[in-house]
């Protein structure tokens, strides 16, 4: 019978992502790998919806991503992402901008995958949580949530994860494996004096 005990130990971003992105787990995971960096055809932006969704689409569901990502897909090829990443994404989320917050990051994601990353509830809870040590639900609205992946999450991505090769999504993994972590488990907050901008790993 496993015994264990808990340490949270500070740990340097390379240190993080190698121990989180192992713990990442994503039954249909093949969707996401089988088509991005891809042309983006119409069937491979359903899958690549269905994996972001984590269950097939519904007729619903379906019907949003054709009306405002596939039937759109052409413009794409007018758009030239030469300004910062976060004055870029600011222009293509209002210019793309039906289709939900969340789902409109991942196409932009999808367009540029290694500019963009993706953005959701386990990856924003991780990010404020080593940041401020403190668990926060990402925004109901759709207009905070596109504030935040602008100007908290790009920053943050950047200034801590730039130097990795996202073709494998290690950062991706790791930021989402961390925060359904500590949404799930009886994480320990941060003492009131220690410095809040650590990454933390558990040793068990």
């Amino acid at each position: 019978m496993p015994m264990l005990t808990y340490q949270r130990l500070p740990a340097n971003p390379k240190q993080f992502v190698e121990f989180w992105s192992l713990r990442y787990e994503y039954a249909i995971e093949n969707l996401y790998i089988d088509n991005i960096r891809q042309e983006l055809t119409g069937p491979r932006i359903l899958n690549l919806f269905h994996w972001k969704n984590g269950t097939r689409l519904s007729k619903r569901k379906e019907t949003s991503v054709n009306h405002n990502f596939i039937q759109r897909k052409n413009e794409l090829a007018q758009l030239q992402p030469n300004e910062s990443a976060e004055d870029f994404a600011k222009d293509f989320l209002d210019r793309f901008n039906n289709g939900g917050a969340i789902w409109r990051i991942f196409w932009l994601h999808c367009w540029k995958p290694d500019r963009f990353p993706i953005y959701d509830q386990h990856v924003h809870r991780a990010m404020v949580f080593i940041k401020t040590g403190v668990r926060e639900k990402i925004s109901q609205d759709d207009p905070q949530k596109i504030k935040a992946y602008i100007h908290s999450y790009l920053p943050f991505y950047y200034d801590n994860f730039a130097d990795f090769d996202e073709r494998e999504r290690a950062v991706d993994k790791a930021l989402w494996a961390f925060g359904k972590f500590i949404k799930i488990s009886n994480f320990p907050l941060a003492a009131p004096n220690e410095n809040r901008q650590q990454i933390h790993q558990p040793d068990c």
